[in-house]
This record gives C-alpha cells, sequence and structure tokens, in this order.
C-alpha cells in the first residue's frame, strides 16, 4: 500500500512540474510577442501582460505543488 501511495505522489509529481514547465513556456512566448513592435495592439497590450501575469502564477503554483508531492516521497523514505 506504501508503494503505491509513493508511485501516485511521483505520478503527481511529474505531471505538476509538466504542467508548471509548459505554462512557462507559454508565458515567455507570450511576453516575447509583447517585445515585438506591432505584432499586438496598443489596446490589447495590458490585456496580454495580463494573462502572461496569470500564467506564471499558475506556473509557479504548480511548481510548488510538485515540491510538496517530492517532499511527501522523501519524508516516507
Amino acid at each position: 500500500m506504501l508503494d503505491e501511495q509513493k508511485q501516485h505522489w511521483l505520478g503527481k509529481a511529474r505531471d505538476y512540474k509538466a504542467y508548471s514547465l509548459v505554462l512557462f513556456a507559454l508565458s515567455a512566448f507570450l511576453y516575447i510577442g509583447t517585445l515585438i513592435p506591432n505584432a499586438i495592439d496598443e489596446t490589447k497590450r495590458p490585456l496580454v501582460l495580463g494573462g502572461v501575469f496569470i500564467l506564471m502564477l499558475a506556473s509557479i503554483f504548480f511548481s510548488h505543488r510538485s515540491n510538496i508531492y517530492a517532499r511527501k516521497i522523501e519524508e516516507e523514505a
């Protein structure tokens, strides 16, 4: 039972780390898009930057969740 729990936590830790990396990459591409002249209308730029901010927060959240499960695995070892 304990080994099953560790495998479950390991799966969650890997999934959350993958979510974090995907959201970070997406936010980086969107941010780079705001730096390119005339790529985004000036009226939409604050909306895109807000989206970048939200994606970065989500990335940090999922990275934190991944670390929580990794710590649980280490504590049970």
